[in-house]
């Protein structure tokens, strides 16, 4: 049974799978991808300085956050562009801990909404997972 209203679809690389017609392709491919890769055990840093673990399911959650700050801020501007490194303070000064996690500009809310309002949208993420999908339905729909 197919939920009510636009909702995620997970995309497969089965034979005979096709991609149904009313909807969106938002991984990492296209402009509605989430610039946050977290899948590495490197990344365990930036997962625990946005509240989540340093697993796997951790990451993904927490890849998930840094995508709706970036994308859907707090007070409502547009992300022209972000560079975020966790860092600890030692003897000798700041130290990075892990990569710096970089994003560009984000699409405005507008842009969201003009391109995926009512459609269901598709990504990679298993259903239950967090996906930065549900974020971007959230903000074409509401």
């Amino acid at each position: 049974m197919t939920a009510p209203g636009p909702h995620r679809i997970q995309l497969s690389r089965a034979k005979g799978w096709r991609m149904p017609a009313n909807a969106v392709k938002v991984d990492r491919t296209t402009r509605w991808g989430n610039p946050f890769d977290f899948r590495r055990a490197e990344y365990c840093w930036a997962a625990l300085s946005l509240g989540c673990r340093g697993d796997a399911a951790g990451r993904q959650e927490a890849s998930v956050r840094a995508f709706r700050g970036w994308i859907d801020p707090p007070h409502g501007r547009q992300t022209l562009s972000m560079t975020e490194q966790p860092k600890m303070v030692g003897p000798g000064g700041e130290v990075p801990l892990g990569p710096p996690i970089t994003a560009g500009a984000s699409p405005s809310r507008e842009e969201i909404r003009k391109a995926l309002r009512g459609k269901n949208l598709a990504c990679w993420c298993k259903p239950g997972s967090p996906c930065h999908a549900d974020v971007l339905l959230e903000i074409a729909n509401r």
